[in-house]
């Protein structure tokens, strides 16, 4: 896919994506229980990571075909240091009470949100180093690793492993890292984009899969809440495999182009900055979360306007 033409359905898909992600952070129906976040911010919200990880694994094989593979990591880095920089005002008085051996923790693997973009880095860069392997052998190591991260989340969902404190200052990272949730899904639309997938399957068949998918994530949230023996974070779901991808390739099938990135810009800006509206406004008001959600939704855009007005949008998002 050229940069001056781009899918409609991609990009429109990538921008709700965005405001799911923002509704985890800043859930609007939290007021509403626990059951509405198990259902939105633990539940629908979720497909978010996974997706914009099927689409990065997607374009790097564009990338690597072009043998521009580690340009694109090269890219992806940048932008992490570019958005850790501009972070770090925030995260600042986190470092400065804290040893050396977590504040190094923090800068390889993110602040906040940005570990998104460091796991992705670091996937990428593996990715692009076995790009040569046979689709089979890609298909073991994705299956592998996404197995992995499941067996992780259930694991420590069930009481039956705990995170070495040491290693993992914030429990999180024992299955939110780069090799057992960034790699699986990268790994994925890597080789959709290789075996061209999309042009193999019916868009009716992927509406009954997403839907199916999306129902399965649902339950599956519930049920983890309702049976597990600690309380664990939803981004390893397993029903995230199928919804995830069905809902990227049913995106891939639907006509319609676009002659500019705007609202791809929009999707990834909102992603980069929701962050910063998310820290001041918890830390520094009592404002509700339907209005922190609905100000960090709009302030983002508003910044996303005046970087791509600035000329400054190819190097920041």
């Amino acid at each position: 896919m050229s940069s001056a033409v781009r899918s409609r359905a991609v990009d429109v898909l990538k921008l709700c994506l965005a405001f799911m992600v923002v509704g985890i952070h800043a859930n609007p129906f939290a007021p509403f229980g626990r059951t509405a976040i198990l259902l939105t911010g633990d539940g629908l919200f979720r497909l978010g990571v996974p997706i914009f990880l099927l689409f990065n694994g997607y374009f790097l094989h564009w990338s690597v075909v072009q043998r521009r593979g580690w340009g694109y990591v090269t890219h992806a880095a940048q932008l992490y240091g570019l958005w850790m920089l501009l972070y770090l005002p925030l995260y600042w008085p986190v470092l400065a009470a804290r040893g050396p051996w977590q504040n190094l923790r923090t800068l390889l693997f993110g602040y906040w949100h940005l570990w998104y973009l460091a796991g992705m880095v670091m996937a990428a860069a593996l990715i692009v180093v076995v790009a040569h392997w046979s689709s089979r052998a890609l298909t073991w190591l994705m299956a592998l690793s996404w197995l992995g991260g499941i067996a992780v989340t259930y694991g420590m969902a069930f009481a039956v492993i705990a995170p070495n404190k040491l290693i993992f200052s914030d429990p999180l990272l024992a299955n939110r890292n780069p090799l057992l949730l960034c790699l699986p899904y990268m790994l994925a639309g890597f080789l959709i984009a290789r075996v061209q997938l999309a042009d193999r399957l019916r868009s009716r068949d992927l509406q009954i899969a997403a839907g199916l998918g999306v129902a399965l994530v649902l339950a599956e949230s519930l049920l983890l809440a309702r049976f597990a023996l600690k309380g664990v974070a939803h981004d390893n779901l397993i029903a995230l495999g199928l919804a995830a991808p069905a809902l990227m390739l049913l995106a891939l099938k639907i006509p319609g182009t676009l002659a500019s990135r705007a609202v791809s810009d929009y999707a990834s800006g909102i992603y980069f900055i929701h962050v910063a509206f998310c820290a001041v406004l918890f830390r520094f008001s009592d404002l509700s979360r339907p209005l922190i959600y609905a100000s960090a939704v709009a302030g983002s855009v508003l910044l996303v306007w005046g970087i791509r007005r600035a000329g400054l949008a190819r190097r920041m998002l």
